[in-house]
């Protein structure tokens, strides 16, 4: 890898984080050439603005989850399809905890600055759901369901999960007796969501 390449994606890496702790307005580009120990015009070097790095830092993060929703999602049949839906989404958090915490922030404040590319890519999962769901319905196992409703259903659950963390935890301490089963990891609500929800949908 080369050292321009090299210090492109720790860029990448460290606006990404930066970006899911502090949200887009509230991070400078000062702080993540700080971060990265390199001066503010080297950011420049890469990126033209703020903008432009936050957009590479999103639509890197939904090109590769369209990519591998649209992969894991071919199956015959649509329960089955469904599924996959919901777990690829979930591992996907699991893997790159800073996406579900920007992707977080995001749907609290209207996705005002989510760029445009990467709403090109949420309207290619949208459009793969809808067409699970489409298939499902023509063979007589969904009802009609909408799909905004059901992708905003597996995003905010997901996502919040993963982001309140902190939260929970502090509620808990405020209860007695066991409360492990109350709290369980992200990674064990994954199929359970995925399991309600193919049972919600299923005549």
């Amino acid at each position: 890898m080369s050292q321009t390449r090299s210090r492109k994606a720790h860029i990448l890496d460290v606006a990404a984080r930066l970006f899911s702790q502090r949200g887009y307005p509230k991070t400078a580009l000062e702080e993540i050439a700080e971060e990265c120990g390199i001066t503010k015009p080297a950011i420049y070097y890469h990126f033209k603005d703020k903008q432009s790095l936050y957009e590479a830092v999103l639509c890197q993060r939904f090109s590769l989850i369209s990519e591998k929703i649209l992969q894991e999602t071919r199956k015959e049949d649509p329960v089955e399809a469904i599924g996959a839906y919901v777990e690829t989404f979930g591992r996907y958090l699991l893997e790159d905890t800073d996406f579900g915490a920007i992707f977080a922030r995001e749907l609290a404040d209207g996705a005002q600055d989510l760029p445009e590319t990467c709403i090109k890519n949420l309207s290619i999962i949208l459009g793969r759901l809808d067409e699970i769901l489409q298939e499902g319905k023509s063979r007589g196992i969904f009802h009609t369901e909408n799909p905004f409703m059901i992708q905003l259903m597996i995003v905010s659950t997901l996502s919040n999960y993963q982001t309140t963390a902190t939260l929970r935890k502090r509620v808990l301490e405020q209860l007695d007796g066991d409360t492990e089963h109350i709290n369980p990891d992200l990674k064990d609500i994954i199929p359970n969501l995925s399991e309600k929800i193919q049972k919600a949908i299923t005549c």
